[in-house]
């Protein structure tokens, strides 16, 4: 009962994953190239045998099989054009039946009904389509209407090809099945990667963020006079910036503005203590070395991919405004 439970769930999200999805072409492709080599191999039996119309026709659908395996991805509507195949191909099928034409042979290729259907084109589509040939070939083969046929099939024909027809769909079914819910899966893999992914990408983002905090606190505190200077600095420009872009800025833009301000002044790691806290006027050999926090900013955020950018903040965070210097 668990088992049966299992296959009817399997069932119905196969089904629900078909009708969420778009027609697999690839699948498409494979079947009509298959019916095409097919064609050609049978095809070498019509002529041989002097049946140069059937050879003719079956000739020209099989280049046109092989030739819509090319060209079929370049059609926008894809699915409504094999749709439409198919209502027309199932429309032949009635008048083959009612005719028995190359003596009930050209039947025997609606076995592969199901093949050309269900895999590609899905069960929603599919499914209903199989089973309506089906019923008909029943009809007509195991009911009183046999006898308005043109063409009469022999007992054996009648009796086994709805049996052969039938046990091919819940083949093609089953196929069907394995293939789309192995797809299932996989795509269920891939997003569970991706959220992994994501999640990861989080989790650095904020060990990052702690990071950078932590050093412009490290920062504040080598430097008594300037308490907290660097987390002002990094809210300030996160504001300017947001309203000079008049609220468009995006989250990630301001983020990195945020960032820059936090690590503007690392480069006073490479001050001296006793020129970066002297009480007294510094001396201009002191004042240049105390400049110069600006260019050691620069060198020790430069290349750090995940601190896009934040080497220009410590580099001219001192220039004026006008670009005098």
């Amino acid at each position: 009962m668990k088992l049966f439970r299992g296959a009817v769930d399997t069932i119905k999200r196969v089904y629900r994953y078909e009708k969420t999805t778009g027609m697999d072409v690839g699948a498409l492709q494979g079947v009509m190239l298959i019916f095409a080599v097919v064609l050609f191999l049978i095809d070498i039996d019509n002529f041989r045998l002097g049946k140069y119309v059937i050879g003719i026709v079956t000739l020209v659908v099989g280049i046109v099989s092989v030739t819509a395996v090319f060209v079929i991805r370049r059609f926008q509507k894809v699915v409504l054009v094999c749709r439409i195949a198919v209502f027309l191909f199932l429309l032949l099928a009635a008048a083959i039946l009612y005719a028995g034409a190359n003596d009930g042979f050209s039947l025997l290729w609606y076995l592969l009904l199901p093949v050309i259907t269900l895999v590609p084109l899905g069960m929603p589509f599919g499914a209903p389509v199989c089973i309506g040939f089906g019923l008909m070939i029943m009809t007509f083969f195991w009911t009183p209407l046999a006898d308005i046929l043109r063409y009469y099939y022999p007992r054996d024909y009648r009796e086994f090809y709805p049996i052969f027809y039938w046990g091919f769909c819940l083949m093609d079914v089953a196929m069907d099945i394995f293939y789309k819910n192995y797809q299932i899966r996989q795509h269920q893999n891939e997003e569970n990667l991706e959220n992994e992914v994501q999640e990861a990408v989080a989790g650095t983002k904020n060990l990052m963020l702690h990071s950078v905090t932590a050093i412009s606190q490290l920062i504040d505190a080598k430097d008594r006079y300037t308490r907290e200077h660097s987390q002002r600095v990094a809210e300030y420009s996160r504001l300017i910036a947001d309203y000079m872009q008049g609220g468009h800025a995006t989250g990630e833009e301001l983020e990195l503005i945020y960032r820059s301000g936090l690590l503007h002044d690392i480069g006073k790691i490479a001050v001296p203590d006793a020129v970066l806290n002297k009480p007294e006027r510094l001396t201009d050999e002191e004042y240049e070395v105390m400049k110069k926090h600006t260019i050691w900013g620069r060198e020790i955020l430069s290349g750090l991919e995940f601190l896009p950018q934040a080497d220009l903040g410590a580099t001219y965070h001192h220039e004026r405004y006008d670009g005098s210097g």
